[in-house]
């Protein structure tokens, strides 16, 4: 008869050491790299699909339409709508309401000669449109998809609110975005 042989069994410590070290030099890593990273939040709605929640019967119906402040962000500037009507330009009929300005814009960290948006001017043209609308606070930004976002935030900035002397001016602080200028 064959010997049967007995296995001999090892009882080895796993060596976790070098795994302990990554995750110690890991944490605190991590957590400088979160302190450096700033993280900016912009408050803005999408546009709602579908029927209003509110129905209101034939014979209660407000006499006005809806303000349905909107700002379209063109190559050629920024076009404004109110109750569905453009706001004309009166130098341009068939141009932007704010045809864009001389100025200088960044590219590549170097601010270089061209022309950019005007605004100011968008800002005092919301400021008298706020005047003739008090209870309104909700406006509409679109602009063509090769539009870069930078100009959609000061864009969204020059319309929540302006300065008059010492004091800031809320003048439409719910900004929905939509869908781009066909």
């Amino acid at each position: 008869m064959a010997k049967k042989r007995k296995e001999e069994v090892i009882d080895t410590d796993l060596n976790l050491t070098p795994a302990m070290n990554l995750i110690l030099i890991l944490i605190p890593l991590l957590l400088a790299a979160m302190e450096t990273m700033k993280l900016g939040v912009i408050n803005v709605a999408t546009p709602q699909i579908g029927p209003s929640s509110e129905v209101t019967p034939p014979d209660q119906a407000p006499d006005e339409k809806p303000l349905k402040l909107t700002i379209a962000l063109t190559d050629r500037g920024l076009h404004l709508y109110a109750r569905d009507q453009v706001i004309e330009n009166k130098d341009d009929p068939l141009g932007p309401t704010i045809p864009k300005k001389d100025g200088e814009e960044i590219v590549d960290g170097k601010p270089v000669p061209g022309k950019v948006y005007d605004n100011e001017k968008l800002t005092q043209m919301l400021s008298d449109i706020k005047d003739e609308n008090p209870t309104e606070e909700n406006i509409i930004i679109s602009a063509e998809s090769h539009i870069k976002y930078r100009y959609i935030i000061q864009i969204m900035d020059a319309s929540r609110e302006t300065k008059v002397g010492d004091k800031k001016k809320s003048l439409f602080p719910n900004v929905v975005l939509s869908a781009g200028v066909a």
